[in-house]
């Protein structure tokens, strides 16, 4: 009589148990967690970079209206920017882009600097900021060149 009392609970706890992880484990579509993206691309002429004499930087901005406050808080924004000529050469590098350069000062001497290249962004303008940044503050008219940036937004 014991052991079949003692089977009979064991039985009892052990349906018990198996229904309370079967209820309590959803499949439910509540439970998955869907990643989205979104890409956009911006090409900016030589002609369309304005100096901004604030940051002493190169600049050029865009609308882009798919950053909401969401992806801003809790996705991710990668930027990138094509080198070289499309279908020969070109190979696509994330940004920053950062750049050594050996100038001559045409007094005999030369000039050690960088250039980074980037982006700044804000989802309470919409807005995006393609730079160009010397390392010497310098208002070099030849950093203005004709750029493709893409814009990854994971979320």
């Amino acid at each position: 009589m014991k052991r079949k009392l003692l089977v009979s609970i064991f039985a009892g706890i052990l349906f018990l148990g198996t229904a309370f992880v079967m209820t309590s484990c959803s499949d439910s579509s509540d439970d998955f967690i869907e990643t989205a993206w979104n890409i956009e691309n911006f090409n900016v002429t030589a002609s369309q970079w304005s100096w901004n004499s604030n940051l002493n930087r190169w600049e050029a901005v865009r609308q882009l209206p798919a950053i909401d406050e969401f992806i801003y808080e809790d996705g991710v924004v990668h930027g990138f920017i094509f080198l070289g000529t499309q279908g020969v050469d070109e190979v696509q590098t994330p940004l920053p882009y950062i750049r050594s350069f050996l100038e001559d000062n045409g007094q005999g001497g030369v000039i050690d600097f960088t250039e980074t290249i980037s982006f700044e962004y804000s989802h309470l303008t919409n807005r995006i900021t393609f730079y160009i940044e010397p390392s010497d503050g310098f208002q070099d008219q030849n950093a203005r060149q004709n750029y493709n940036f893409r814009i990854v937004m994971i979320w």
